[in-house]
């Protein structure tokens, strides 16, 4: 049993070391670097921030003018105010925005239609997955594969909205950053922990040997 396990443990280690370290997003730590940088022009009670890793955005308003928010298509998407949140039901954004990639758009979604809102909130406060603020791509970029060991910005994004008659953007960032080696600090602490219990089992076997054969 000792034997299995020692041997078991020992896979383990050689599998992990020929594995090398993980990638740099392991533990959760993104290369792509998102980050709020404002609102243009300027929208008194309007509160804009984002996860570094863009998994969403959150947009408050406590002011007097509702802030309506355009989708992909500049269609209105949503509408946030000091009373309540609406979201429009035919906006493409609103299927778009349910997956981490692509969602399915349904026939009756129409970005040219007037809007039909549906309220999804009584507060002030609006938070949605936003295709615009993250990185798309399968592969990295062109400049972070001919250097990837420094920092590139990525692009300045962009989310057109509406605050009555004026129309702004919320705007922000999206950076490069390289890699974090928690990856491997956890790769090599997996193998250094492995390493450690085998050589454990072993003296424990050799000392049960020696007893059997006294």
């Amino acid at each position: 049993m000792r034997r299995s396990a020692a041997a078991l443990l020992t896979l383990l280690a050689v599998s992990l070391m020929a594995s090398g370290p993980l990638p740099a997003y392991a533990g959760g730590f993104s290369t792509y670097v998102t980050k709020v940088t404002g609102i243009q022009p300027s929208v008194p009670g309007v509160r804009i921030t984002a996860p570094s890793n863009g998994e969403d955005i959150n947009v408050s308003n406590t002011g007097a003018t509702p802030l309506i928010v355009e989708g992909y298509q500049h269609d209105q998407y949503l509408k946030i105010t000091a009373h309540g949140v609406w979201q429009n039901k035919l906006s493409p954004a609103v299927y778009l925005n349910k997956e981490q990639t692509i969602g399915n758009v349904p026939d009756d979604a129409n970005a040219t239609k007037p809007p039909e809102w549906v309220k999804i909130s009584d507060g002030h406060h609006a938070q949605w997955h936003d295709h615009r603020i993250h990185w798309m791509g399968v592969a990295n970029p062109p400049v972070v594969q001919q250097d990837p060991k420094h920092a590139h910005l990525i692009t300045t994004w962009k989310i057109p909205v509406i605050s009555g008659a004026t129309r702004g953007d919320i705007v922000g960032t999206l950076t490069y950053q390289p890699g974090s080696h928690l990856g491997s600090y956890l790769t090599y602490g997996a193998i250094g922990l492995a390493v450690v219990v085998i050589l454990g089992l072993q003296v424990v076997i050799l000392r049960r040997r020696r007893q059997l054969a006294t």
